[in-house]
């Protein structure tokens, strides 16, 4: 990690260029058209966002709120102050993605551990029951290009700022050496294989940059010295090479920073991963040379990955997400984020061989859509998945008997082998069960929660498992009912609504309840001031009114005003505007 100050500003900025030659000779490999492989088949699934309630008083961060819950037909759940405050509601809405919409300056370190606190506590397990990820950008208009960026994208050409950015794992790419000068490999989309480079340039900044703003690279990764606003190119000591920074002062702008000082912006639309695959607090938001917003802001990133903690030989959580990703799984990226950390939490409880220490267990942030699908590419040649999954239901009984099976592909070690290696299979699955019971297996030991099993087939003290080898896991199941509806149910749509709307001088608003039920209904203004008390009290199920006269005597003056609404446990909000 370096922890030089972030307040150097005079630099010269210089159009990007150079090394074209070398640039152009590479880019034949990356920029083959693409047939789009994400519109996998998922069925329904159930999508709920966790926001601060000013946050969603300010009509412009409502709109990113708004858009997820028209794309998803999300719950929305609103606290007040502490997240913690909806975690029962939210459990009993059961989501399968789970979407914190927050603006920059709340999206903290302690916000991330929260984070993670919060998507383990919503059952009786321990372990972590939605695939999570924080919606959020210095300016709203980057949380909204998250909230509506595509259903996915195919992720074909990887750049590795990192030898350890797995190539031979992609259709096709390049990585480079962060220790070596001039050290590069290049894998072209119909050769399994990586071919090693030596001519490549003594500085790389400008290099990658030209790479990432020719918009053909899809994930970006990077490892070494790190910190909240920046990467240092070389490891361990930058000598030659520059930095991979990000500006507040420039309007929040990604760069990167030569050896000779000279600024290259990074300025790139294809939707892309950043990935810290190995790099000290890089996912940390401080302030606004963060580096998460610059790359949100100017460099396409649609998942921007990192620790919020320091990197270190025993951190899990990173290598994680990239076995499941490519090495033995094709899990969209948050989803094996997600999985990557229930393997984390399994072998740092139940005392894996080799997998010692894993301080990272809430120690990493993603920022995006974690409903979006991008996944490796089904294009091109490049080495095999480790193993099969298969998950079969007989659904013919009073009960479901669900059959999970584990095929080894090719000969190799199914568990925890280093922490950039692989790890124990996870096998997500498609729908949600209860009442759980494991009737056989031949695993070493299986964990089976309401949305995925864990079977521990392989460790460190045995020989590697041959190709075709299978394992087997039984276990029967209801699928999971009694699940609530949400921050839109169990009322459905509330139908939370003013008429006229605009008004001038009163509005009638009007909603529905399912039962009798408590109700506190408010009127704030655009800055979050609450205005009035309408309603705090019992009323009977059905179709309620009430009529607001402007502040009783019509004095509020012209603008925009949110009217909120508790219901038992649920939060609905409006907005109604007053003209004169």
């Amino acid at each position: 990690m370096d922890n030089r100050s972030d307040s150097v500003h005079s630099f010269k900025r210089v159009e990007a260029g150079g090394s074209l030659l070398l640039l152009l000779s590479l880019l034949f490999i990356i920029s083959a058209p693409v047939t789009a492989q994400w519109t996998a088949e998922r069925g329904s699934f159930r999508y709920a966002i966790v926001v601060q309630q000013d946050t969603y008083l300010n009509p412009d961060w409502a709109e990113v709120v708004d858009t997820l819950q028209a794309k998803y037909s999300a719950g929305i759940f609103i606290y007040s102050s502490d997240m913690f405050e909806v975690q029962d509601a939210v459990g009993a809405f059961a989501p399968d993605y789970l979407a914190f919409v927050a603006e920059w300056d709340d999206a903290t370190v302690t916000f991330v551990t929260d984070a993670w606190l919060f998507g383990r506590g919503l059952d009786d397990d321990p372990y972590g029951d939605a695939v999570w990820g924080i919606i959020t950008g210095y300016y709203v208009t980057d949380a909204l290009r998250l909230a509506t960026g595509p259903e996915g994208f195919d992720v074909k050409t990887v750049l590795g700022g990192t030898t350890g950015c797995d190539l031979t794992h992609y259709p096709q790419g390049i990585s480079t050496s962060e220790a070596t000068y001039g050290l590069y490999y290049t894998k072209a989309l119909n050769d399994p294989n990586a071919v090693q480079h030596t001519d490549g340039p003594t500085d790389r900044t400008e290099w990658l940059v030209n790479c990432l703003n020719a918009d053909s690279i899809d994930i970006f990764i990077t490892s070494g010295h790190g910190a909240y606003y920046q990467w240092q190119l070389h490891y361990p000591t930058p000598d030659l090479e520059g930095y991979f920074r990000s500006y507040g002062n420039l309007g929040v702008q990604a760069l990167g920073l030569t050896h000779g000082s000279e600024i290259i912006e990074i300025n790139t639309t294809n939707p892309k991963i950043f990935f810290g695959l190995g790099n000290c607090q890089i996912g940390r938001i401080v302030n606004f040379n963060s580096m998460a917003l610059g790359w949100l802001h100017t460099a396409g990133a649609y998942f921007y990955t990192g620790y919020v903690i320091n990197e270190g030989t025993t951190s899990q959580q990173h290598g994680g997400t990239k076995a499941y990703f490519e090495r033995q799984a094709h899990y969209t990226w948050p989803q094996a984020y997600y999985l990557a950390n229930q393997a984390l939490y399994y072998d740092k409880y139940n005392a894996t061989p080799g997998a010692a220490g894993a301080p990272d267990l809430n120690g990493s942030a993603l920022y995006g859509d974690p409903a979006m699908e991008a996944r490796v590419a089904d294009v091109g040649v490049y080495d095999p998945l480790l193993y099969s999954e298969d998950v079969q239901v007989d659904s013919a009984g009073s009960s479901w008997e669900v059959t999970v099976t584990i095929t080894m592909n090719v000969e190799g070690n199914p568990g925890y082998t280093s922490k950039w290696g692989y790890r124990s299979p996870i096998v997500l699955f498609p729908f949600r069960v209860q009442d759980i019971t494991v009737v056989s297996h031949d695993c070493k030991d299986v964990v089976v929660t309401d949305n995925f099993a864990i079977m521990h087939i392989w460790d460190q003290t045995e020989d590697p498992l041959p190709a075709g080898s299978t394992r087997e896991l039984v276990f029967t199941c209801n699928p999971l009912t009694g699940i609530s509806e949400g921050g839109e149910l169990p009322f459905g749509n509330c139908n939370l609504a003013n008429s006229p709307n605009p008004f001038t001088l009163s509005t009638d608003i009007s909603f529905n309840l399912p039962e009798q039920m408590h109700v506190k209904l408010s009127i704030f203004d655009i800055s979050g001031r609450l205005v009035e008390t309408l309603i705090d009290g019992t009323l009977p199920a059905g179709t309620n009114s009430v009529i607001w006269e402007g502040n009783a005597a019509g004095q509020v003056p012209d603008g925009i005003y949110i009217c909120h609404l508790r219901a038992g446990s649920e939060s609905f909000t409006s907005r109604m505007v007053r003209l004169r």
